[in-house]
Parts: structure tokens; C-alpha cells; sequence
């Protein structure tokens, strides 16, 4: 039996956020930025053959609320199975370990997965996340303290940000 994805819209103040499932599993997550049209179309792009739905009701409160810069965790399921091994235990590891309003630096988290000396490989593993905000790669920074990358629309101020909502900056 064929799983299909399901892609649908979160309103937020910050704008849409887009959300894509397989089965239970959330697999895609567009943080805010892109205009509707735009985010619209990079969620059919995902899946052209997805069907649009309604969100799990409570994760959709869960996005809401911490665009509202309440506290709320994500421990929802995720699909990482596109991604090499290298790149699941990277994330998994930082999805377990680093919570709100905690930073780490790439060098640390490598560590921390049992891979030192990768810490340009966690750079290109966050790179990769196709779930941010449930697999929190805003929270991991450079080893001098500069805020790294981040390819979400927005870039760096997004990621600035969303670590100002979380009490990690003031």
C-alpha cells in the first residue's frame, strides 16, 4: 500500500508555515517567510501528488503557539529516511538533546553524537534538516559564537529570531 504525503498551511503571525506528512510522520516543514503562492508551490513541488488536509490538531496549535513565543516542545515523529545515516544521528541527536532555549555549537553537537572533529559535517547535516523547529538547527551556532548559517527563508535573522522567542538571547 502506497503512502501518500499530505501537505497543508499553518497560519502563524510570522506568516505560513507549511507542513508535509507521510502517514503519521511529519517529513517537511517551511518555516515562515515565503509568501503563500510561493510556499504553496514548494510544498506541491514535494509532492505533486499530495493531497492538501487539515494538520494534526495539536501540532498545528503547538507551531501557533510558539510563533506566539509560548513555550511549547515538539516530539512529534519525524521521516528522515532520505537522509544518509550521518545526517539522521545528527539530527536525532540534537532533536534529544538540546531544548528551548539552549544553544550548542557545531563542534559540540559532533561530539555529542560520537563523531568528533565533524563539526563541518553538522554544518552540512543542519543544512539538510528538513524539519526545522521539530529538529531544533537554529539552536546550533558557531564555536566563536556567530550565529552560522541558516537556509531557512529568512536566514540568519529568522534564526536570530526564533532564539530571541526562545529566551536563548536577549
Amino acid at each position: 500500500m502506497k503512502v501518500t504525503e499530505r501537505i497543508m498551511m499553518i497560519p502563524t503571525r510570522m506568516g505560513p508555515v507549511g507542513l508535509g506528512m507521510i502517514g503519521p510522520k511529519v517529513a517537511r516543514l517551511w518555516l515562515p517567510g515565503m509568501a503563500s503562492k510561493a510556499l504553496e508551490s514548494a510544498m506541491r513541488q514535494w509532492a505533486p501528488e499530495g493531497d492538501q488536509g487539515a494538520p494534526p490538531k495539536n501540532l498545528a496549535r503547538r507551531i501557533t503557539a510558539y510563533f506566539e513565543e509560548e513555550s511549547v516542545e515538539f516530539d512529534d515523529p519525524v521521516d528522515l529516511s532520505p537522509l544518509s545515516e550521518f545526517d539522521q544521528l545528527i539530527l536525532t541527536t540534537l532533536k534529544e538533546n538540546v531544548g528551548r532555549g539552549q544553544v550548542i555549537t557545531y563542534s559540540q553537537l559532533a561530539t555529542m553524537a560520537g563523531k568528533p572533529g565533524a563539526a563541518r559535517a553538522v554544518g552540512r547535516a543542519m543544512a539538510k534538516n528538513p524539519v526545522p523547529l521539530i529538529i531544533p538547527c537554529h539552536r546550533v551556532e558557531r564555536a566563536d559564537g556567530a550565529m552560522g548559517g541558516f537556509s531557512a527563508p529568512g536566514g540568519i535573522e529568522q534564526k536570530r529570531a526564533m532564539l530571541h522567542m526562545e529566551g536563548a538571547y536577549p
